[in-house]
């Protein structure tokens, strides 16, 4: 959380910021709020996002440095 910002700009800037560092080979993971779509910006970056669990209110992602 960014004070009371309503953007995913920081999410966004930790994502890439993770790719750039992961080995391939590594992994992302990221527990989330369901509805703020957060595989879609994943898929983007990693080329893949796996849904590993949700409910109704949160998901939890992995993505993999390929």
């Amino acid at each position: 959380h960014s004070h009371q910002a309503t953007t995913d700009a920081t999410a966004f800037r930790m994502f890439t910021g993770s790719r750039e560092a992961l080995r391939p080979g590594g992994e992302l993971w990221v527990v989330g709020n369901r509805h703020l779509g957060y595989h879609t910006k994943l898929r983007r970056l990693f080329g893949n996002c796996d849904v590993m669990a949700s409910d109704p209110k949160f998901v939890i992602l992995r993505a993999v440095r390929r």
